[in-house]
């Protein structure tokens, strides 16, 4: 595993700006607060300030360990109106009718503190046991849905998801962590924070973990020669981190580095089940920031990031070929940029952030290479070498309109130069500069209420995978997504809020395969609207519960239901106190309705047959904890899909035989537990 080496000057806070109640005067807040969009509530509920332009979901720390979650995954699947599947090669995120099983893209942007986490390859965002950060570490996750372009420019088509970690002080302490969970599963981590006299704040931290996975059975695959169906020693999991943040007078460091490697039972050809199948993924990000005040009403806020990405997935063939019995990915990807920002409250009543970023994605090379049976290199299959130069430029500016109502105008500038040296001579790719503008208006009805309404573009540069895989470099367009949203939040009373939602979304100059034809169209169009409804309550003596709804429909460009893209979601959450308050109690429902899994094609990429409905699953997750640490140790349980429910999710690969027999859908685990222990000492 590589870590990462660099460290410079200054990370930018979150750049989706949040205008302040009319009361409050701008000018005195800390620059973090007029720059993130923070949410802060006294009942503990998770609920957004009145005058965010979007109705923002929140997941807090004390909420990961009362619900057991493990992976950002599972903080994911909690939250209103999204959802993850798994292929048991990673988690692959959905949101607003759109999650295709196998989509690296995912079409949210995830953040670490701010800066984006997806590697310049796929595109993928890591929200497994391959994301780079234990959620041991983290503070609180905030979902912002909508698009984010005006702010994070390529990529943020359907949503932001902000992960903040914690600060060398939350933890005051070393703590040691140990892990058991189903299927041969144990991590271990330890974990170091502390905030000296002189106001340097730090934390560090490291973790192992690794699973035995366990044996799982394909009737597609149940021949004689095909081990009867059964994939063996084929689930397997190993996980390292590595995490460092330091604070100092306005400055802070982060690095952070992943290396996970995951077995497959799921093979790319026909010919490999019950072969070696293992995805290597290696990411480190370093960044650094620096704010600090100009003047009284000019605040600066700098940021300089790096990113290392290498794919080095191992594949067995299953036909006997001397000189190609594996095929090894020599895939890697580097990048970095610097980000400048300001926010100027000179003007009254105005709270307008302006800056520039440059990003230059300098290393895209997809290199897989052939080795023996002893594995040893032999050749090159082809080597797809890309560059790319991102300018930007932004502002936005919010502003009060009356008493009563405030907007928000945001326009950002990107300039894509990317290039193809795949061939000789290089071809630059004919992206044109993209503009991402926002408009947002906030109307306070009544002090309990609050409405909202906004429009706003966003687009997706082609990845080098999109390009590679289909090698028409000039054929990619730019997707581009053009949104709408209403928003309404009540206070019943200070501790009830009620969120409703109602959305469209149109995604134009999409790349799908025609089902008539098997051709490659580029020029796709897909829709989806939807409504969200959501409840956050709390009671005496600590109980609280969140409880969510949400309708969605989804087509795509030949206006058929969207793969994997279920109709309704609902979600439950309910804490309390257990035994005199020693313990606290998470129970958790999930619903996810009816999806339908990806289509069958003949070998001229034609529909044989469309993809057919898979009923839809209520889980539910129980999980116990030490309300307060007893001596520095604390413990947690937890049940997953405590009622042993057995069901399956849309495959990322369809496949269909002579006999009939067809592959297009994933049995997903049943009943799991998991145990924690830790210990804070040296405090």
């Amino acid at each position: 595993m590589r870590s990462t080496s660099l460290f410079c000057l200054a990370l930018a806070c979150s750049a989706n700006v949040c205008a302040q109640s009319n009361s409050v005067d701008l000018t005195s807040l800390p620059f973090e607060k007029l720059t993130q969009t923070d949410v802060i509530t006294a009942s503990k509920l998770a609920r957004q300030v009145s005058d965010s332009p979007a109705a923002v979901s929140i997941v807090t720390a004390a909420d990961i360990r009362t619900f057991g979650y493990r992976t950002l995954a599972d903080v994911i699947n909690s939250m209103r109106g999204l959802y993850t599947t798994f292929d048991r090669r990673y988690e692959y995120l959905g949101g607003r009718g759109f999650g295709a099983p196998g989509d690296y893209v995912g079409r949210i942007m995830v953040l670490i503190d701010g800066s984006a986490t997806q590697d310049n390859l796929y595109n993928q965002a890591y929200i497994d046991n391959s994301g780079l950060i234990d959620l041991e570490l983290i503070d609180r996750v905030e979902y912002v849905p909508g698009t984010g372009s005006v702010t994070y420019g390529n990529n943020a088509l359907l949503g932001i998801i902000n992960v903040i970690t914690k600060k060398g002080s939350d933890f005051n302490a070393v703590q040691v962590a140990g892990d058991v969970f189903s299927n041969g599963g144990r991590k271990q981590r330890i974990s170091a924070g502390k905030k000296l006299d002189n106001g340097l704040d730090m934390l560090l931290s490291a973790s192992w973990l690794k699973s035995d996975g366990q044996d799982l059975y394909f009737p597609y695959f149940d021949h004689p020669h095909q081990n009867k169906g059964w994939a063996v020693n084929q689930d397997f999991e190993e996980s390292r981190r590595l995490f460092g943040k330091l604070e100092f007078n306005g400055l802070s460091l982060q690095a952070s580095s992943v290396s996970r490697t995951k077995a497959s039972p799921l093979p790319k050809r026909e010919d490999g089940f019950n072969k070696i199948y293992q995805l290597v993924d290696e990411t480190s990000h370093a960044s650094a920031k620096y704010d600090f005040n100009l003047s009284h009403d000019v605040k600066s806020v700098s940021r300089l990031y790096y990113g290392l990405y290498e794919d080095k997935t191992l594949r067995e063939y299953g036909d006997v070929n001397p000189d190609a019995q594996f095929r090894l990915n020599q895939n890697k990807g580097e990048w970095w940029g610097i980000d400048q920002k300001f926010a100027l409250t000179r003007f009254s009543g105005h709270l307008i952030v302006f800056g520039a970023e440059y990003r230059d994605d300098f290393k895209q090379v997809f290199s897989p290479v052939a080795l023996d049976s002893k594995r040893v290199e032999q050749f090159r299959y082809h080597r797809f070498p890309y560059t790319n130069k991102t300018y930007s430029f932004y502002a936005t500016d919010e502003f009060v309109v009356s008493p009563q109502v405030s907007a928000n105008l945001g326009l950002r500038y990107d300039k894509p130069d990317a290039i193809d040296c795949s061939v000789d001579p290089c071809i630059r790719f004919a992206h044109k500069a993209a503009l991402s503008p926002r408009l947002a208006l906030v109307y306070q009805i009544e002090p309990e209420t609050t409405l909202k309404a906004s429009y706003s573009r966003a687009f997706r540069l082609p990845n080098p995978y999109d390009v590679s895989s289909y090698k028409q470099s000039d054929a990619f367009k730019p997707e581009r997504v053009t949104a709408t949203e209403l928003v309404l939040l009540h206070d019943v009373s200070p501790a009830l809020r009620l969120t409703g939602s109602v959305y469209r979304y149109i995604l134009a100059d999409q790349h799908y395969l025609s089902s008539t034809t098997g051709m490659d169209v580029f020029a796709g169009r897909s829709k989806t609207h939807g409504l969200e409804l959501q409840i956050d309550q709390s009671w005496a003596g600590d109980v609280q519960l969140r409880a969510s709804a949400a309708w969605q429909n989804a087509t795509d460009a030949e206006g058929r239901k969207l793969v994997n893209s279920p109709r309704t979601l609902a979600k439950f959450n309910l804490s309390m106190p257990a035994l005199d308050s020693a313990l606290r109690f998470g129970l958790e429902a999930q619903y996810q309705g009816a999806r339908i899994t990806k289509e069958l094609r003949d070998n001229a990429d034609i529909v044989v047959r469309p993809g057919r409905p898979l009923g839809g699953i209520t889980l539910l997750n129980l999980t116990l904890t030490t309300a307060q640490r007893w001596n520095g140790v604390g413990a947690a349980f937890s049940i997953k899909n405590a009622l042993d429910r057995r069901y399956a999710v849309p495959s990322s690969i369809a496949r269909h035989d002579n006999e009939g027999a067809v592959l297009d859908s994933m049995e997903m685990d049943g009943r799991t537990f998991w145990v924690q222990l830790s210990w804070d000492f040296w405090k």
